[in-house]
């Protein structure tokens, strides 16, 4: 029957089969528990393990980062990544100071240096450099190729001067010899395998064969790659050099490593440096390598070198010869570099340089 019916009648009774229950008012009451939240006890443990997952992974994460700090600050890993830093560099600028002390007395000699690739191919090598002030200055520029090189000199006619300043018998150049080599300069002279060909008269006992080509100059710095002979001695205290934190080390070389630099260098048959067994034996046992201390500051900030310094004493006398860095100097001067037109035979030049600055023969001073 619908809601609408006519019928008034109540409904019946259920059947005795189907009486409700009669509820117990008179015992004890029971306790009902209802879990008002679905059972999620997996997914808290999930959450549990995650967290300790991560946990332990940023731990070794801190772990690890702290390790980092530490190793990238001793002075192994900071002299390694300086001298990386410094065969991939494009360019390098800077200054050079010599230092003689003998007894009370003491000289000073100053300079600079730029070098550059060329920033169109970078196995074009430009490099100019000087030594001296004003009426003792001499520089030089080189321009390096794969297949040669090119050199120019200036105030060569400084030289006597220069030599002085350098604690050397500068007046053994007269002046005639001075003005004589003064006419070398301003002249391109091209460095090839003919050119050291014919200064072999000259220089008998030399182990170059060819002048030093870019390409030479990259296989010598991957050859320091694979074995690093500088390694530090002692880690002194930091300095400030032109207002720059860096970290002072002192350099020593691993004998070991550099015998096997030198005969990678052999083996690599290099035409601008063959090395023999015996030149190998003459490099290794050089008094300037074993009686010298080597010192380097590398900034904290990007590992690369800001000065490097090799000093020496012998006999009464100790010299100095310091190399500041000043690369942000380099990158504004890279420009293209041109292989030189008209250029002589290195030879003339060396060859000029020895006639007019070598001593006469003893045979023909006595006959004079």
């Amino acid at each position: 029957m619908g809601p609408f019916s006519n019928n008034n009648q109540p409904p019946a009774p259920p059947s005795g089969g189907n009486k409700l229950p009669v509820p117990d008012v008179e015992g004890a009451p029971e306790t009902v528990i209802i879990s008002t939240e679905p059972d999620n006890s997996g997914a808290k443990k999930w959450l549990v393990t995650t967290l300790i997952i991560a946990g332990v992974m940023a731990t070794a994460g801190i772990i690890v980062f702290a390790f980092y700090v530490y190793a990238s600050n001793t002075p192994g890993y900071m002299l390694s990544a300086a001298m990386q830093n410094l065969v991939a560099s494009e360019g390098e600028a800077g200054a050079l100071k010599y230092e003689l002390r003998q007894g009370s007395k003491s000289s000073t000699v100053q300079g600079d240096f730029l070098v550059y690739t060329d920033p169109t191919n970078a196995h074009n090598m430009s490099l100019t450099t000087s030594l001296g002030q004003d009426t003792s200055r001499v520089s030089g520029n080189m321009r390096l190729f794969s297949d040669a090189n090119y050199v120019q000199t200036a105030g060569l006619s400084n030289l006597g001067r220069l030599i002085s300043a350098l604690g050397g018998m500068g007046n053994a150049l007269s002046p005639d010899s001075l003005v004589r080599l003064g006419s070398l300069d301003g002249q391109w002279y091209s460095l090839t395998s003919d050119d050291v060909d014919q200064l072999h008269d000259i220089f008998p006992q030399h182990t170059a064969k060819n002048g030093p080509t870019s390409a030479d100059i990259e296989a010598l710095e991957q050859f320091y790659i694979k074995h690093p002979f500088l390694t530090p001695a002692a880690q002194l205290s930091d300095e400030r050099i032109d207002n720059i934190n860096t970290m002072h080390i002192k350099v020593t070389i691993d004998g070991a490593k550099f015998d096997e630099f030198l005969h990678a260098v052999k083996a690599a048959d290099i035409k601008s440096l063959q090395l023999t067994d015996a030149d190998i034996q003459t490099i290794k046992g050089s008094s300037l390598l074993s009686g010298a201390t080597i010192e380097a500051w590398i900034t904290r900030s990007d590992r690369t070198f800001q000065q490097l310094q090799l000093s020496r004493a012998e006999n009464g006398s100790a010299r100095t010869w310091t190399v500041t860095f000043k690369s942000e100097l380099a990158a504004a001067q890279r420009q293209t570099v041109l292989r030189p037109d008209s250029a002589k035979s290195a030879s003339v030049l060396l060859r000029g340089i020895h006639n007019i600055a070598a001593p006469a023969p003893a045979s023909q001073s006595t006959a004079q």
